[in-house]
C-alpha cells in the first residue's frame, strides 16, 4: 500500500511508481519504491521537505541533473549504476532533471532511525554522516535493496509484509551504524531465544503459513524488541524469520504432495501462497523442479 506520508514519487512525477509499506505497527513509516522514468529532460521537479531520508540505489547512470538545497545549486557526482545516494529531506530539495532516472528507494523516517537508538539504550542520532549529491558505493544497501526488486515487481499479495518489515530494519540499522555513528557496546553474546519462546514463535509462524504476520507479531510473543528478536531467531534457527517461514511452507508442500492428489491450486492455497502460479515459482526456485516434476520423481 502507497504511504501517504511519503511524497517522493509525486514530486519527481512518477506518483504510479511501485511500492511497498511496511507494518504500521513496527515500521514507522519507512516504504521502498522504484522510480523508473526513461523520458529526458523533465525539468523542475516539485520541492520536497519532510522529517526523513531518502536512501536511493541508482539503477542506471544519471548524472546530467542538478540538485537544489534550500535553493543553493549542487552539482551531482558519481551517480553511476550501482552507487547509492543519501538524501536529507530535512532540507528542502529539488531537482532540474535533463537525464532519465531508475533507481530503488528507501523512504526512511527519522522517528524509524529514534527507534532503533532506543531500542539500544543508545544517544539519539543527530544526523547521517554524508554528502548531498555525491553517490557512494554501499554493496550492503545495494544488495539488500535490490532483494525489493522482484518483491516491488510482484502482485502485493505475493510479498510478505515480514520480509518488507525486515528489509528495511536490516537497511535501517546498516544505515545508522555505518552513517549515523550508532555504536553498540561490546556485551556477552546471550544466545538466542530460551526454548519455550523458540516453540511458541514456530508454533506461531505455522500457524500463518501465509506470511500475513509481523515481526512486531512475533517479537511480542517473547516479549522482546524486534531487533532483540531477530539477532535471536537467527542465532537459533541460522536463517532469518521470513527464511524460516518459506522453508516450512515448502517442506509442508512436499508432504501434501506425496501424500495425497490434491491439485496443485489446493497445495498452494493450504501452503500460504497467493495462487498456483506463486507456489511454483517459489518451488521451482528452492528446489530445483516444478512441483508436478518433484511429485511424480517422488512417486517412481
Amino acid at each position: 500500500m502507497p504511504s501517504e506520508r511519503n511524497p517522493v514519487p509525486d514530486a519527481l512525477g512518477v506518483p504510479d511508481a511501485p511500492r511497498l509499506q511496511t507494518s504500521p505497527s513496527g515500521g514507522f513509516g519507512m516504504s521502498f519504491f522504484e522510480l523508473d522514468c526513461f523520458q529526458p529532460n523533465i525539468g523542475f521537479t516539485k520541492p520536497v521537505r519532510d522529517d526523513a531520508f531518502l536512501i536511493a540505489l541508482q539503477l542506471r547512470k544519471c548524472q546530467d541533473f542538478d540538485l537544489y538545497e534550500d535553493g543553493r545549486l549542487i552539482r551531482p557526482q558519481q551517480f553511476e549504476a550501482g552507487a547509492v545516494a543519501i538524501f536529507d529531506l530535512r532540507t528542502t530539495l529539488a531537482s532540474d532533471l535533463r537525464d532519465p532516472f531508475h533507481a530503488i528507494d528507501l523512504y526512511l523516517p527519522f522517528e524509524a532511525l529514534n527507534a532503533i537508538s532506543d531500542d539500544l539504550s543508545l544517544a539519539r542520532i543527530d544526523d547521517l554522516d554524508h554528502t548531498l549529491g555525491t553517490a557512494v558505493m554501499d554493496t550492503t544497501v545495494r544488495d539488500l535493496l535490490l532483494s525489493m526488486r522482484p518483491a516491488l515487481a510482484a502482485p502485493a499479495d505475493h510479498t510478505s509484509p515480514l520480509f518488507v518489515d525486515h528489509v528495511a530494519h536490516a537497511i535501517a540499522t546498516h544505515v545508522a551504524h555505518t552513517y549515523g555513528g550508532l555504536r553498540v557496546p561490546t556485551r556477552p553474546d546471550r544466545g538466542g531465544l530460551a526454548p519455550l519462546h523458540a516453540r511458541r514463535v514456530k508454533e506461531f509462524l505455522n500457524a500463518h503459513l501465509s506470511g500475513r504476520i509481523l515481526l512486531t507479531d512475533l517479537a511480542r510473543t517473547c516479549d522482546l524488541s524486534v531487533r532483540q528478536f531477530t539477532r535471536a531467531f537467527r542465532q537459533t534457527t541460522g536463517m532469518a524469520p521470513h527464511q524460516w517461514l518459506l522453508r516450512q511452507r515448502i517442506e509442508k508442500a512436499k508432504d501434501l504432495l506425496v501424500r495425497g492428489i490434491q491439485p496443485l491450486s489446493t497445495v498452494a492455497s493450504t501452503c500460504g501462497f497467493a495462487d498456483q502460479s506463486h507456489f511454483t515459482r517459489v518451488f521451482t526456485r528452492t528446489v530445483g523442479l516444478t512441483p508436478a516434476e518433484w511429485r511424480r520423481m517422488r512417486r517412481r
